[in-house]
């Protein structure tokens, strides 16, 4: 049997049936999808309202340097601000006194702004500290402007060179810190997320497992009889069938993958591959072991959505079900979850799929004499 002429085969049908490609076309644009609204909702800026209501213009100057920060303010009226906030379309606002200016000056520090912030929004303990800072920039300003004002002999070219002065300070680090304590029962792992490659996984495991079902079909079809009959092994045309269906789904692999912005996409590519290898190599056993196509069909059900709960792929475990995120060490996907969230992987991966290499060999040679006796 010439294996060579088998695969060109094997890719030429896999290329020209739309059905075929069907779940691996869907899955690349389901999981790409997910991938992005992943970042988007990782990348979600916190919007802040300005209320400007200083009679003077040291508060201009405050929202000027406000708005050098990572977070994006607009300045807008009070009723739109509260409004804003209150829809949720906006995580805080600030007041800027209407005596804002004239308080500072005189030294005043006493309700120079009103910060308002909703109940659920996070990282807002550094930007009340951003607000403090900016505050102590523009108070330091106008008391030292107002000192040098005071001096025989300086001009306001003098007054220049010191706010450039100040400007190149101003852009170096807080000038002030705020230590925020946090009383918790036990804290928490920082949650994983990059559902785009973890759910690609599983229609990957899916797709290779169906990908078999001509396996199941000795009675009716003449490639698995004839191989068996030459005295080939089952496995070896396997290999032959599931290599360009592997090909494919790496390849589809990689706008996934791009789509996430992992920070170690190769060691997450690397651990694909073996993730996929690994998968194929299960993939014969339940093949081998299945017999009829109606049972294929639903192994690869049920056996994708378990192993991938099971690993972690499909959802996070969750506390009273940890027990089986660690003995799910012998899946593929378990070592795969392990890569994405930046865990050693290598070893694990790489005996996994020599396990099941070595299974899928033995359930794949009983086969062959099982058929061969028939």
């Amino acid at each position: 049997m010439n294996n060579l002429a088998i695969m060109k085969g094997r890719t030429r049908a896999l290329l020209t049936d739309f059905g075929s490609l069907a779940i691996i076309i869907l899955a690349v644009f389901v999981c790409v999808y997910i991938a992005r609204y992943d970042g988007k909702e990782a990348e979600k800026s916190i919007r802040i309202k300005v209320v400007n209501e200083d009679s003077g213009g040291l508060g201009e100057e405050l929202i000027e340097l406000l708005f050098e920060e990572n977070y994006e303010f607009e300045v807008v009226s009070r009723d739109t601000a509260v409004h804003e906030v209150a829809v949720n379309r906006a995580q805080g606002m600030i007041e800027i006194a209407p005596d804002f200016t004239e308080k500072l000056r005189m030294g005043d520090y006493r309700s120079l702004v009103k910060v308002t912030v909703m109940a659920d929004s996070y990282d807002m303990t550094y930007f009340t500290e951003i607000v403090i800072n900016d505050i102590v920039k523009v108070w330091t300003e106008a008391l030292i402007e107002g000192k040098l004002n005071g001096i025989e002999g300086f001009d306001e070219a003098g007054l220049d060179k010191f706010r450039t002065m100040a400007d190149e300070v101003w852009k170096g680090d807080s000038l002030l810190s705020i230590e925020t304590i946090t009383v918790s029962e036990e804290e928490k792992p920082e949650e994983i997320t990059y559902y785009g490659i973890r759910w690609y996984a599983v229609f990957t495991m899916f797709y290779l497992i169906i990908s078999g079902t001509w396996m199941c079909g000795y009675a009716s079809s003449g490639l698995l009889r004839r191989v068996i009959g030459r005295g080939g092994r089952i496995s070896t045309l396997y290999i032959v069938q599931m290599l360009p269906g592997l090909i494919v789904t790496v390849i589809g692999f990689v706008p996934v993958l791009l789509s996430s912005n992992h920070p170690a996409a190769g060691k997450v590519f690397a651990a694909f591959v073996l993730y996929a290898c690994g998968t194929a190599a299960l993939s014969l056993v339940i093949c081998s072991l299945s017999g009829r196509f109606v049972n294929l069909i639903l192994s690869a059900t049920v056996v994708t959505m378990a192993a991938s709960l099971f690993a972690g792929l499909v959802c996070d475990i969750p506390d009273w079900a940890a027990i089986w995120g660690k003995v799910s060490g012998f899946l593929p996907g378990h070592w795969y979850f392990s890569a994405v969230s930046g865990k050693p992987f290598l070893i694990g991966a790489v005996t996994v799929l020599a396990v099941w290499f070595g299974v899928g060999l033995f359930t794949s040679w009983m086969l062959g004499v099982k058929r061969g006796r028939e």
